[in-house]
Parts: structure tokens; sequence; C-alpha cells
């Protein structure tokens, strides 16, 4: 027993002589190990903090949801990133399941109808909000003029659905930033009097260009309802991507509308579904009864697009209307259509794009007391070079050949010019550009078009 008191005796008191003869380097040792270890707990912190902050980058969320932006990238199939909500399932984003890639596939980097966006404006957790300002001098006719160059503000919906679905849609205004457009802009009007009447231009500061609603569904593609892009657009819009002119030879735009009415355009009241299998997309439309000044329409279309490898794509398309009331009188006969055929490159810095259209009844000429509703086939063309990040050169041409046998029309009225130009982009979102348009149109007195330089800017938010 003695033994075991006398060792427990030296334990203890082993430290107490250790702490009295070397207290000093013990508490040396003891804060530089607190020192280190705190040292090494900020490096974690930080790191962890870094980790987090490239997380939240990744799913699109930099804080609360209502204080972010997310990620609407007009150029690639990119979905807006999800925001979880206790009331609903998580955010994606319309431009990925609306208009079948009018955004991503139609256009392959500017184009007239895409939008570019790094970030959108966040309105809500379904809603953002997007806009482009475009503006250009224009000379080479009697006057120069600074025209509009077909602005436009927008609204996206897009929600991912507990049930697999998807809610989208869009609403979009064409905004008119200095009263004034060009006389060679085309698709910038609105659906006006259809193709028989003319209406006339009040230069409104906003109009409507898109508004839709649909649904996507994960087997059999998404459906849509209301004024939207065509069917025919999924290939006639290869070719529409000039910064200011084109899109005159293909009946698009027909008769000066933006094609709503006879939905060859942006299709007024049109029920669309589209879908993808494999290396094929399709799509169908039918519009309901539009009705204008004088005339009642109902129409039909449809889009076929073969992808092989991901530098071809190969289209067809066609959009049809029954038209009764003034324009039957006008053109003896109910029916008007159009129909393409066309194909793209797109590989490295070049894309490039070709189509051809035949019409029937689908374009006219307006007279002070009468109307001419003519066929035709018409062709365009579109080709770029990106040659820096910075720099893309491009360049095309548009043409017509109406057949009309009418004395008050000059033999040689039609479209033909060429288009060449060069756009720098200062940031992603916005550019300057020049265009020149070299024409040898005649309009229907036989007098040759004029020959235009643009120089403009614009700016995506």
């Amino acid at each position: 027993m003695r033994p075991l008191l006398y060792s427990l005796l030296i334990v203890i008191a082993s430290p107490c002589a250790l702490a009295e003869g070397d207290v000093s380097d013990q508490m040396a040792a003891l804060q530089q190990l607190i020192e280190d270890q705190t040292r090494l707990l900020n490096d974690q912190s930080a790191q962890l903090a870094s980790l987090t902050q490239r997380v939240a980058e990744l799913e699109g969320r930099t804080g609360e949801p209502q204080a972010t932006s997310g990620d609407l990238v007009a150029l690639e199939n990119e979905p807006v990133p999800p925001w979880d909500t206790p009331q609903t399932a998580r955010r994606t984003v319309a431009i990925e399941a609306g208009e079948i890639g009018l955004e991503q596939k139609q256009n392959l980097r500017t184009g007239k109808e895409t939008v570019i966006v790094e970030d959108a404006v966040a309105l809500s957790e379904t809603m953002d909000l997007y806009g482009s300002m475009r503006i250009f001098a224009e000379a080479g006719a009697e006057d120069a003029t600074l025209n509009d160059g077909s602005s436009r503000l927008g609204i996206r919906l897009g929600r991912d659905l507990p049930n697999g679905q998807t809610l989208f849609g869009r609403i979009e205004w064409k905004t008119n930033l200095v009263d004034n457009d060009s006389e060679l802009l085309q698709g910038d009007a609105d659906s006006g009097g259809g193709i028989a009447v003319r209406t006339e231009d009040t230069e409104k500061v906003l109009s409507t260009r898109l508004g839709f609603l649909g649904m996507r569904f994960e087997d059999i593609g998404e459906l849509s309802f209301g004024k939207q892009w065509s069917v025919y657009y999924d290939v006639a819009g290869w070719t529409d991507n000039f910064n200011v002119y084109g899109g005159a030879g293909l009946s698009v735009y027909a008769a000066g509308t933006d094609g709503g009415a006879i939905g060859s355009g942006r299709a007024d009241n049109a029920i669309v579904w589209r879908n993808e299998r494999g290396k094929f997309s399709y799509g169908v439309q039918t519009q309901l009864k539009v009705t204008t000044d004088d005339d009642d329409y109902k129409g039909l279309g449809g889009s076929m697009i073969f992808s092989p490898n991901d530098t071809w794509d190969i289209g067809f398309a066609f959009a049809a209307a029954r038209i009764t009331g003034g324009f039957e009188l006008i053109a003896g006969d109910k029916d008007s259509n159009v129909a393409t055929l066309g194909a793209r490159y797109h590989r490295g810095p070049w894309n490039a794009a070709f189509s051809v259209a035949k019409w029937d009844n689908h374009e006219a000429v307006f007279f002070e007391d009468d109307t001419l509703v003519y066929d035709g086939v018409g062709a365009e063309l579109y080709a770029s070079y990106e040659y820096s990040d910075r720099l893309q050169l491009y360049g095309g041409f548009n043409y017509t050949d109406p057949d009309i046998d009418d004395p008050r029309v000059d033999p040689d009225f039609g479209v033909e010019f060429l288009i060449f130009g060069a756009s720098w982009f200062a940031t992603e979102d916005s550019f300057g550009y020049l265009e020149a348009l070299l024409s040898s149109s005649r309009d229907v007195n036989g007098e040759r078009g004029d020959s235009v330089l643009s120089a403009g800017y614009r700016f995506d938010f």
C-alpha cells in the first residue's frame, strides 16, 4: 500500500515540478499550438466559403432567390438552375422549353430574333424580364434617317411542375425608340388587316409581338397557345439573321405584315405542338379563327427538320390558310399557302443557310382602289464567319420572282438585293455593326430600289 501511495505522490508532484521549472516553455508551446490550429481553422473556413459560393454560382444562386438573376442564355440550350420554394417545385426556363430553339437552334449567334442575355432580371421566382435596344442610322436614300431596329421588351415565364411537366410562356412587346422605322425593315409590323387589306402604320410606341403560354411534357413534346413564332419560321428563320435587312425572300412576313393572320410569321391565335425524336424535330400548327377587317382566317402548318450530325440541318415547312370574305373576291380563291425547303451548315467559325420557297396567293400589291394577290417563288442565303471573338463578318442575298400577269405591274417587279455587313462585339450582349444593302429590286412601276448603308448599335439585357 505504501509503495502505491509513493507512486501516486510522484505522479502528482512531477507535473508540478515541471510547471515550476519549465512553465514559460510550456506556455509558449501551448500558445503556438493554439495559433496553428486557429490559422488552420481560418484556412478551412475560407475554403468552405469559396466552395459554398462556387456551388451557389453553379446552381444559379448568389444569395436569396429574390435578389438573384437567372442565367438565360439565348445562344445555347442552357436551362435556368432551380430555385426550390415551399409552394412550388423548381424554377426552369421558358426559352429552353418554348419555340423549339428559335433562340438557340435557329439563330446561330446574333440573329434578328435572338436576344442575347447573360443575366436576365428576375421579377419573381418564375419570371424574368429581358429586352433588346436597337437603333441605327441609314444613308443612301433621299435623306439620312435615324431608325429603330426592332427593339423589344419581354417577360419570360418558366416553372417545372411536380409531375414532371414544365409550364412556360412569354409576353413580348415591340418598342419604338425613335418613332421611326426603315422602309426596308421586314417583319417589324403587326398583323394589320391581313394580306388583302392595307392598314396604316400608326408607329405605336408599344405593341404586342408575342404572347403565349404552353406546357412541355417529358415524352410527347410541348404544346403552346397564343401569338407565337410559326412552325414555318422554324425553317424559314434560318436565313433571317441580318441585323437590319433581309427576310423578304420566303414570304414569312406576307404583304408587309408580321405574318400573324396568315400563320407564316408570328402566328395569331395559334396552337402549336413541337417535339424531337433522335435526329428529327417536327411541329404541327393550327390557327383558330382569326378575323381582320374583311376576312376570316383559319390556318394549318407543319415543319420537319433532319439533323444527320452536328454540322448539317435539312428542313421543310409549310403554312396554309383558308380565307373567307374580301380575300376570296380579290384572289378568286379561298386558299393561301407557302412552303420552304432549306439547309443549314454550322461548323467552327462558319455558319451558312440557304432556303427556297414557293407560294400561292400569299403576297399582295396594293393600289389606291384595288389589291392584287399573287403567286411567286423566292430564295434567301445567309453566311457568316467569326473572324475573332469580337468580329463577325456576314453576307447573303434575298430574291423573289413574282408570277404576275397584270398591265399595272412592271414585268421586272421583284426583290433582288445583296447584303454585306460586319459586327463588332463590345461585350457578349452588345455590339455595333455596319450593314450595306445593294439593291437591284424593282417596284411595281419598274423603279429601282435604293442601295443603302446602315450603322447601328444593339444592346441586349
